[in-house]
């Protein structure tokens, strides 16, 4: 149904005259869901949360008008990616352009690493299957990612692989506080209820899977499923064998390295 919507509400704008769409209301989306699809939102205003990576160096605009001349290019993650996973870190997006004459390219040059920003922009062109944004507009939001709630969640899933349940709690609790942003503070809600029902508390596992629903913004089939059971048979959730192996703590998060580090760290379709 949503998706119908969403396509509905694309055609809709398609079919107005470019200048109608590119001054008109924006389509409220998500980066992940513009890659996903970058044709079906082409000359299409868009507005949408990422969180920043670095300044970029796109030398070669091929067919688009980002030269870099006349537009500042920089990279960032879509909101939602849980960038504590090194596959989602290594997937950054570099195909972000604001104009140097808009007033607010010093506010771009002074963003800090993680930092959250919606962007209202028009997707000018799509090329080797990604859209190439031009930014019209930013502003700060509410809410940062920074190394030590990375550590926490990169060690909790880790924890979690290896069957260690209360050594995942113990850094998954750590993700708390008004500054998390709400993709990372659902995940670590999701996988504390995972762990609570693999430890035989369903009750508490019941309200922190609750918590991670209320925080949904799309359908997630796995907490349905979790919570299904942890309402119906929580015994079958138990985790009865222990996995004894430990994890080593010398191992370091990748991206503990690139802490302060605004050099640029190029897309994969840039590479």
């Amino acid at each position: 149904m949503r998706t119908a919507l969403l396509a509905s509400f694309l055609l809709g704008a398609t079919a107005l005259p470019a200048q109608d769409r590119e001054f008109g209301v924006a389509v409220p989306t998500t980066l992940t869901q513009m890659r996903s699809e970058p044709e079906a939102y082409k000359s299409v205003k868009v507005q949408f949360t990422v969180q920043f990576a670095s300044l970029g160096r796109i030398a070669n605009p091929f067919f688009t008008k980002f030269t870099p001349s006349d537009f500042a290019n920089f990279y960032g993650w879509a909101d939602e990616q849980p960038i504590w996973q090194q596959s989602a870190y290594d997937d950054v997006f570099g195909m972000l352009f604001l104009s140097k004459s808009h007033p607010k390219l010093d506010q771009l040059y002074s963003l800090k690493l993680y930092q959250r920003i919606r962007i209202t922009g028009v997707v000018r062109n799509t090329f080797q299957g990604a859209p190439w944004i031009e930014v019209v507009d930013f502003e700060g939001v509410e809410g940062q990612l920074d190394t030590a709630l990375l550590t926490h969640l990169y060690r909790g899933e880790r924890h979690m692989e290896q069957r260690q349940w209360q050594r995942a709690m113990a850094e998954l609790a750590m993700v708390q506080g008004k500054n998390v942003p709400p993709p990372a503070l659902r995940a670590a809600h999701k996988s504390l209820g995972l762990c609570l029902l693999r430890q035989g508390e369903a009750p508490l596992a019941i309200s922190y899977l609750k918590s991670a629903e209320a925080m949904s913004t799309a359908r997630d089939t796995e907490l349905d499923t979790m919570l299904a059971v942890a309402q119906a048979q929580p015994e079958q959730a138990i985790d009865r064998t222990v996995d004894a192996r430990s994890l080593k703590d010398s191992e370091r998060p990748m991206w503990e390295a690139f802490d302060g580090d605004r050099t640029v760290r190029p897309s994969k379709s840039m590479r």
